[in-house]
């Protein structure tokens, strides 16, 4: 078993240090260091509109000011990470801002909306993919983790539209066949349902990728599906999840980061350089959580 060296770990803090965002340093400081959680979300608030939606690059691989439903969920993301409460301004105003954005006839909501188009993205998140029956179709992705966000502030959750959701998100799964995407079966996974889980378990042994050779394109690679011990789909894959961290730890760069395993195919050249800076702190911060949580380090 392969162990993360006290100096490769300096390198990654000092890489977030140096060249991430100061959401990902504030996230560093306080989740791996005993910090604020204060200054996490005084980070979290520059990436939110006066609606209560949240924009401006959270997901780095669209440049878009404007709310979204996928910017919004990555936000409620961090704050329930923070246990942030529902009387939190933050909470409210995004709970809201997708409550009254609730497409029945989805149902849910589309990622991105159609002026993603109005500035830089990646392919992945052009408008006409995020459509029902696609490979992001909106039941899973943003939905099933939006339902998990309502469940956990219940209070602050329109009760009609979580039952279509809820309905919809255990309809679809249920259908689904192997190979699954990543994305799908972790934004499955997040919702607190054992039937759907039972289900979503035999998918993720189905269509785990468990060859390294595989591992630097867009696959399901095991710690994408179980990222920490307690993930719901943890247990299923703890061997092929064992494998995965020891090529971790073998994976990281010169500069104590860990680079995205895609890029924007050639598409907006000037914005991706940008936005793969942002992600090599995000997943540098991400895989040093993970080493950790499985004692790695």
């Amino acid at each position: 078993m392969k162990k993360l060296s006290a100096a490769a770990f300096a390198r990654a803090r000092l890489f977030i240090c140096v060249h991430a965002r100061p959401l990902e340093r504030a996230r560093l400081a306080h989740e791996l260091e005993g910090g604020p959680g204060r200054s996490v979300l005084d980070a979290l608030a520059a990436y939110r509109n006066p609606d209560g939606g949240f924009g401006h690059g959270l997901e780095p691989d669209f440049r878009l000011p404007d709310s979204s439903a996928l910017a919004t969920q990555t936000a409620l993301d961090v704050l329930r990470e923070l246990d942030v409460p529902a009387g939190d301004e933050l909470v409210r105003g995004a709970l809201a801002w997708l409550a009254e954005r609730f497409d029945p006839e989805l149902p849910g909501w589309r990622a991105v909306p159609p002026n993603v188009e109005s500035a830089p993205h990646a392919p992945h998140w052009a408008w006409a993919l995020h459509r029902p029956g696609g490979a992001w179709d909106p039941v899973l992705i943003p939905g099933a983790r939006i339902l998990s966000h309502w469940a956990h502030w219940r209070e602050l959750a329109p009760p009609e539209p979580m039952r279509v959701l809820a309905r919809a998100v255990r309809e679809h799964v249920m259908k689904l066949t192997p190979p699954v995407g990543p994305d799908s079966l972790v934004y499955a996974a997040s919702v607190e349902d054992d039937a759907l889980r039972a289900r979503l378990r035999e998918l993720a042994r189905a269509s785990v990728s468990r060859e390294p050779a595989e591992w630097t394109g867009y696959v399901a690679k095991p710690l994408k599906l179980a990222p920490l011990p307690d993930s719901p789909l943890a247990e299923c894959l703890a061997a092929e999840t064992a494998l995965n961290l020891d090529w971790e730890i073998e994976r990281q760069s010169g500069d104590g980061s860990w680079l995205p395993n895609w890029d924007w195919q050639g598409h907006f050249p000037a914005a991706w350089e940008v936005a793969r800076r942002e992600w090599q702190g995000e997943i540098t911060l991400k895989t040093l959580r993970s080493l950790r949580a499985f004692d790695r380090i």
